[in-house]
């Protein structure tokens, strides 16, 4: 059976904090020290299931127009969002509330959490 351990997102240089900032302090990742050989091309993020978040520096990214990484948040993301100053929609689906938004290199992402009660 697959197990999901990462995905590679792509950024501009020069975001590296922003980017950090971001699935850090609103998503909840913490920063993890990559290979030697990825030191200044990439950064690695990890949730507290051992899944990561790659981040690649590339000169000439363009975010996709429709991909996206979905996740799974708590209930206090839209006050980590709103305290970063990161736009974002939602949407009621089912016992879901479904948040999209983009991090600072412009990646779309889906936070995924239960409906409040």
């Amino acid at each position: 059976m697959p197990r999901f351990h990462h995905a590679n997102l792509g950024m501009p240089p020069g975001l590296d904090e922003r980017e950090g900032a971001f699935l850090v302090g609103v998503l909840g990742y913490r920063k993890l020290v990559p290979p030697a050989e990825l030191v200044g091309r990439a950064q690695w993020y990890e949730a507290d299931d051992g899944s990561q978040i790659h981040l690649s520096v590339d000169p000439d990214h363009r975010p996709a127009a429709r991909a996206h990484t979905a996740i799974e948040v708590d209930d206090g993301v839209e006050g980590r969002l709103d305290t970063a100053g990161v736009p974002y929609r939602s949407a009621n689906a089912g016992d879901l509330v479904v948040i999209f938004c983009d991090d600072p290199a412009g990646n779309h992402w889906e936070l995924r959490r239960p409906l409040s009660r």
